[in-house]
């Protein structure tokens, strides 16, 4: 289980690190925003501040899509400072990169930090185990990626849970804090 569990980390910051990376490089991305009437207005672009902003929150069924090569992040409200990069998406807010998905009540992306934030029903999900947090950090400089709040890690044999897991990506080393208790299946197909 422990070999599961750090291959489902190093995806996660993988995922991180390939989506804090096509951001900062500054790469051709695409916006888009779908399900909105013709005659709303649902953002607005300031270019003297250099901020984006959209809401399509009181519209059933619009979202707000950007992608970047493989990944692509949706929600219901986007602000995006092009000064600083710096990304966050709330309400209904999803990361998409091949076979992972990361939901959250918001993700932040810090370009010039290099740092994601995500906050709130933190769900992320592998082919190999959902993780279950109220926050992901991921810090691309030191290959951090830190879960915190109620920590709950499912695979399909066995759970762990705590308050704080850490993996340094570095190290493929797997950290946890604090009490952690886990069930887990030790027989073999």
């Amino acid at each position: 289980m422990t070999k599961k569990l750090v291959g489902l980390m190093w995806l996660v910051v993988l995922w991180a690190c390939a989506c804090g990376m096509g951001l900062a490089q500054g790469q051709t991305g695409r916006l888009e925003i779908t399900g909105v009437p013709p005659e709303v207005s649902t953002g607005r672009y300031d270019r003297q501040a250099g901020v984006f902003a959209a809401d399509v929150s009181g519209i059933e069924g619009a979202l707000i899509h950007v992608t970047f090569e493989e990944v692509q992040i949706t929600g219901q409200k986007l602000e995006w400072r092009t000064d600083d990069d710096y990304l966050v998406f709330t309400q209904g807010a999803a990361l998409t990169k091949e076979d992972f998905t990361l939901t959250a009540d918001a993700v932040e992306y810090f370009g010039e930090e290099k740092k994601l934030r995500a906050a709130g029903n933190v769900v992320v999900i592998t082919k190999d185990a959902t993780v279950y947090a109220d926050e992901l950090d991921y810090n691309e400089e030191t290959d951090e990626a830190v879960f915190t709040g109620k920590v709950k890690v499912e695979f399909e044999d066995g759970v762990l849970e705590g308050t704080k897991f850490v993996m340094l990506l570095e190290k493929s080393e797997l950290q946890f804090f604090g009490a952690f208790q886990g069930l887990f299946n030790t027989e073999r197909e």
